[in-house]
């Protein structure tokens, strides 16, 4: 159903260092220090303003480029692991014609801007720099296969970011083929990287070189990612009626105790206070289902008047798992009005809207823990 090749890929010849997170998820002051030392970030998110962003990208791709281990097309497997969570996927070059297709299914809508960006990015560099997470419904044979190739040894193997990164590379064509023949047998669901993927099939459209027709990506068994949740913190509420309007929606309790809340249970910090939201409607469609969308149709919306989420000054988003009290300091402490904590959204609940081909509200997912970039590099020409 997809189909999937081994590519020649470029790596640094010290990933840990060289690598950094993507460039998404890197904040202005981690920027600030990235930029001092010689990685990943000269490349992803260089300085500049306008075009001189997208040429800066072009020379220190090209500065580094002689000094990457250039391999024979291979395939790799990538594994992040910790004492709490691991998770592996390969890293595999797929046919855009399948993401045209829909057979490599998306479940958010992309924008204009930042889908500018990436293919000014991909048009400057000639090169997928970024993995695309996908992920496919959890198969024994080719969970086998990974375990057979975790059993060799490493490129490489280091600590970064609190999780221990490895990478294996696979150049033998029975174990090649295998991947090939069990991936091509269903879809892939994309966990993050909708601007990247989309942006390597626009650039695909108007070059003619085969490796341009692919696009360089993570694929992940289905039960062996993690989602987090992706908070909501509201700067000001402007309704001297906030509670009772909340009551309209919402059966609304003190949470005596905080605790990680149920599936279409949404705990609300306001007035140095946890609160418990439970909503009087739950809509059997599985979208409007979605916590996510839950807090948005009822509260969000109609309440405090927050209709769009990514542009609204009076919201912004807190992703991952960090402790409650983090969520109160932001409220007490930084002059932010509530912090909405939600049950995260499930991989089922994510393949069906996809499977559906339909699109979650904005910030739905939080994948963690996020992808390394530098790992590997996939050239266009």
């Amino acid at each position: 159903m997809v189909k999937v090749r081994a590519f020649p890929g470029l790596r640094a010849p010290d990933p840990e260092s060289f690598c950094v997170k993507p460039y998404d998820v890197i904040g202005d002051r981690e920027l600030a220090e990235l930029r001092k030392s010689d990685n990943a970030v000269h490349i992803i998110l260089p300085e500049g303003e306008g075009e001189e962003v997208y040429a800066n990208a072009r020379r220190a791709f090209h500065r580094v480029l002689p000094f990457l281990v250039r391999d024979p097309p291979s395939m790799y497997l990538y594994q992040e692991s910790s004492p709490d969570f691991s998770q592996r996927g390969f890293i595999v070059a797929v046919s855009l014609e399948d993401y045209a297709s829909g057979r490599i299914k998306k479940h958010e809508e992309t924008r204009e801007k930042p889908l500018k960006d990436r293919i000014k990015h991909i048009e400057a560099t000639r090169a997928n720099t970024g993995l695309v997470w996908t992920m496919f419904r959890s198969q024994t044979e080719l969970k086998q296969v990974m375990d057979r190739v975790t059993q060799q040894q490493p490129l490489c193997d280091f600590q970064k970011f609190g999780y221990r990164h490895r990478l294996w590379r696979i150049d033998d064509s029975p174990t090649i083929q295998r991947i090939q023949s069990l991936l091509e047998g269903q879809p892939l669901y994309i966990a993050d990287g909708h601007h990247r993927i989309a942006a390597a099939y626009e650039y695909s459209r108007h070059h003619t070189e085969e490796e341009a027709q692919y696009a360089m990506v993570f694929a992940a068994s289905d039960d062996e990612v993690r989602i987090l949740p992706y908070n909501r913190v509201v700067t000001t509420i402007e309704r001297p009626d906030f509670e009772e309007a909340l009551g309209q929606y919402f059966r609304v309790d003190r949470l005596p105790q905080t605790r990680e809340p149920r599936k279409h249970e949404i705990h609300m910090y306001w007035r140095q206070q946890w609160w418990q939201l439970l909503p009087r409607d739950v809509p059997d469609d599985p979208v409007a289902s979605l916590d996510v969308s839950l807090l948005q149709n009822n509260l969000l919306a109609p309440v405090l008047g927050i209709t769009d989420i990514r542009n609204d000054p009076r919201i912004f988003f807190v992703g991952g798992d960090l402790p409650r009290e983090d969520y109160e300091r932001l409220v007490d402490e930084e002059g932010n009005e509530a912090a909405f904590y939600l049950h995260p959204t499930s991989v089922q609940e994510l393949e069906q809207v996809a499977d559906e081909q339909r699109s979650m509200p904005p910030k739905s997912t939080w994948f963690d823990p996020k992808l390394l970039t530098g790992l590997v590099f996939h050239s266009l020409r």
